[in-house]
């Protein structure tokens, strides 16, 4: 973002934010604000600060209202590249809220401004221009058109490489990896993501390191390849505590997944009580709603009944509360339709499915509302399976046919190619399922049959579903 500084207290407070001494730059802001007859340049110029330092500690409403503050300031001041600078700001704002029609209309208002300006080939106004496309890319990204955000991206990197703008390069190619991540093109994504944590390095942006390391992390516990997905995260986590950056409960909560998918659970349960000393001490507040999923994660681990009771309890207290980040409570619902799927299986008794349904409607309802696509398809993928159970063999052809035209409209090749092979897969055990209604199967059979915990299996790794909430 363009910020030119010219108050000597103002570039005090700038210097503390570039070597991430956040709480200190916050303090200088603060005393400044108070004691200053201030112009509407350095007015502009402090709320600007104080709004993006303010979103690098996760105080998104806060930063909003500083955002808001600027906007009006730019606007009296009549500059379009300081409006479009902040429109630019709001626009990642409202991004981590996960309001992604209000981030597309400041987008717009951007672009609409810039559009007006008549010197095209400054290269304030190309940076500008590449921002705005690069936005623009990451809205699409997180509504879950993966065309239009792949097409946005290659054309802000055009932008960006004319001009050399090396900031901005790293975050596009950051976003390449994300985008062909969530196609199904892993290797193509890890490769973006290599060339990522090696621009990360060489400029020395010690955050964008950390979230190199992390989405490697990420990448490779998909792979199922856990020494290498936990060296990653170890690392991205030991420069978070160098630097104390907000992302050390990111980095933590991806490697206690990397910990839980490879069954270390007592290193799990290790690294569940460091972050829970982080949060007393008052350093991660914020971040309480992870750390009970995960004491949830580790109860449901357990075989008991006492201990799946209470991990229940706790996703059911996320699952019904209103909350800002969608992924948490994603969470709760999709581990909810696991744990009465787990009973439905032991008790084969069907009043399990009404639950499940109700958890099942619930989390449509969140891709439906947000346009995550993607995650539209899978829901439409385990109701088919569902519908399977009680031979509804009909119901479950048409859920699968209308998984396939959004994957096919909105370009999710690699969710295009599974629902033909649940297709396939539906067709070759037709007769197989006919014999189970005729005898019938047991529950658990069908279960079985119909692959129901793979598809839940794919559920509970959210990141692939909800990367609107992911901070850019």
């Amino acid at each position: 973002m363009l910020l030119r500084i010219d108050n000597q207290v103002l570039k005090k407070a700038e210097k503390l934010k570039s070597n991430w001494k956040l709480k200190e730059a916050l303090n200088v802001l603060d005393s400044f604000e108070i004691n200053q007859d201030l112009t509407n340049h350095q007015r502009y110029q402090l709320y600007f600060l104080k709004s993006s330092i303010l979103f690098d500690i996760l105080n998104s409403n806060e930063a909003l209202k500083y955002a808001d503050l600027a906007y009006k300031v730019s606007k009296k001041l009549g500059s379009d590249y300081l409006v479009i600078n902040t429109l630019i700001l709001k626009a990642q704002i409202f991004a981590s809220l996960v309001e992604p029609k209000k981030q597309l209309e400041v987008i717009n208002e951007a672009e609409e401004i810039l559009a007006k300006q008549s010197d095209k080939s400054t290269n304030e106004f190309q940076m500008m221009k590449g921002q705005i496309l690069y936005r623009k890319g990451t809205y699409n990204l997180s509504i879950g058109n993966l065309i239009r955000c792949l097409n946005l991206l290659d054309k802000a990197s055009q932008i960006a490489s004319k001009i050399n703008d090396k900031n901005l390069i790293l975050l596009i190619i950051k976003w390449y990896g994300i985008t062909y991540d969530i196609k199904g093109e892993n290797d193509r994504a890890l490769e973006f993501i290599k060339q990522y944590l090696r621009l990360a390095i060489k400029l020395d942006n010690k955050q964008e390191i950390i979230g190199a390391h992390n989405s490697l992390g990420m990448q490779f516990s998909k792979k199922g390849d856990n020494n290498r997905a936990i060296y990653h995260l170890k690392k991205g986590l030991s420069i978070c505590k160098q630097i104390n950056s907000w992302k050390t409960f990111v980095v933590s909560t991806s490697l206690f997944e990397a910990y839980m998918e490879a069954n270390y659970i007592e290193k799990a349960q290790q690294l569940h009580d460091e972050m829970g000393e982080l949060i007393a001490q008052g350093t991660f507040k914020f971040n309480m709603v992870a750390y009970r999923l995960q004491e949830a994660a580790l109860l449901k681990r357990k075989p008991d009944r006492d201990s799946l009771s209470k991990a229940e309890k706790i996703y059911k207290e996320f699952a019904d509360r209103k909350m800002t980040f969608i992924e948490f409570k994603f969470d709760a619902l999709v581990n909810l339709c696991d744990l009465y799927l787990i009973r439905l299986k032991e008790t084969s008794n069907l009043k399990e499915m009404d639950k499940i349904q109700f958890y099942i409607d619930k989390i449509r309802a969140i891709a439906e509302d947000e346009e995550v696509y993607s995650l539209l398809v899978e829901m439409n993928l385990l109701d088919a399976k569902l519908m399977l159970l009680i031979y509804n063999f009909k119901e479950a052809q048409q859920l699968l046919t209308r998984a396939l035209d959004i994957a096919i409209m909105y370009g999710l090749h690699f969710m295009i190619n599974r629902v033909k092979e649940e297709q396939i897969e539906l067709s070759k055990n037709f007769i197989k399922w006919e014999n189970l209604k005729v005898t019938g199967g047991k529950l658990a059979e069908r279960m079985d049959l119909a692959r129901i915990d793979e598809q839940v299996k794919i559920l509970l790794q959210k990141r692939d579903y909800l990367r609107d909430v992911i901070r850019n």
